[in-house]
């Protein structure tokens, strides 16, 4: 039992409602709602001042064609994942 309580402290693991009920799911909804935002400015921005490269369509999935703010929005899963690990302060 030793080894493990040295081995979870050497890794930085701290087992806690705290750190994985609020600090981790406070960091998801950041990453969340950061890409999203950022996703939709990019859109707003582009539409409203007619950035030619803001609005055209990158890449098709399913028939449907995504712009950089789309793309933004679309890269929400990894903007959680960033958020997580940094929230949680694991290694690279």
């Amino acid at each position: 039992m030793e080894n493990v309580k040295a081995f979870l402290k050497r890794k930085n693991i701290v087992l806690s409602v705290r750190r994985y009920g609020i600090d981790a799911l406070g960091a998801m909804a950041q990453g969340l709602f950061c890409s999203l935002l950022i996703g939709t400015i990019l859109n707003t921005v582009g539409a409203q001042f007619h950035i030619g490269f803001l609005t055209t369509e990158l890449i098709t999935i399913n028939k449907v064609g995504y712009t950089i703010g789309g793309m933004a929005s679309f890269m929400s899963g990894a903007a959680m994942a960033v958020a997580i690990g940094y929230a949680l302060q694991a290694p690279p």
